[in-house]
């Protein structure tokens, strides 16, 4: 028993913590889990998208003056997409050259993801239509709301949180075996050992998300 409490995970300090490579297990397969969630979450909304517009019930799928604000939809997706580049970027710039330029690359991706959070705002005040305005009007709405409730605020919140890490521990060497539990100290070294698990698992999540707006953009402002 001794044994295998000791593979895991042993006490510094007082406090129960774990080896670099299992808390990178477990932040990747946590990613993943995630999107796995989600796939389920918005595959409802894709079942409805496709199941109202091919009954098209009575012919109003879509009325007339019901019309998708393909511009403010097409900025909200560069947005995303560019943001989901930069992280890219930034996972190389970590491996080369450091935290440094990782932060500068995390930050410009950050403040693309919160313009598209933004955009979406304002698309939502100009819209036009609510839910009561048909099927396609009731997805639209449902669909991106819970995008951006789920999907965008969950990324600002991770790469927020993050970025403030690395910035708070940016004095700490890079020395240190030792990861801790929920954020609790994990003696020196303990935040470099788990950064580059954590921008990786974030860097999945993020790309799937990016993914999911692809697919959105698609079916509710060109096919719909």
């Amino acid at each position: 028993m001794a044994d295998a409490t000791d593979q895991l995970g042993f006490q510094t300090a007082g406090y129960l913590v774990e080896p670099p490579r299992v808390m990178a297990r477990n932040l990747s397969v946590g990613a993943r889990l995630a999107c796995g969630a989600l796939v389920s979450f918005f595959g409802a909304f894709l079942f409805c998208f496709l199941y109202l517009r091919e009954i098209n019930s009575h012919s109003v799928w879509r009325p007339s003056g019901v019309k998708p604000p393909v511009g403010s939809g097409a900025a909200i997706l560069a947005c995303i997409v560019a943001s989901a580049i930069l992280t890219a970027v930034g996972i190389y710039l970590l491996r080369r050259r450091g935290e440094g330029a990782w932060r500068v690359a995390a930050t410009a991706s950050h403040l693309l993801a919160l313009a598209a959070l933004a955009v979406q705002c304002v698309q939502w005040a100009r819209l036009g239509f609510g839910p009561g305005s048909g099927a396609y009007a009731s997805v639209f709405i449902g669909w991106t709301g819970f995008y951006a409730g789920i999907g965008l605020l969950s990324v600002l919140y991770w790469a927020q949180t993050t970025l403030s890490g690395s910035i708070r521990h940016r004095g700490q060497p890079a020395e240190g075996q030792i990861v801790a539990v929920a954020g609790q100290p994990g003696g020196e070294g303990g935040f470099r050992a788990r950064m580059g698990a954590e921008v990786s698992a974030f860097a999945f999540y993020w790309y799937f998300l990016a993914c999911v707006e692809v697919v959105t953009f698609v079916l509710l402002y060109i096919v719909a």
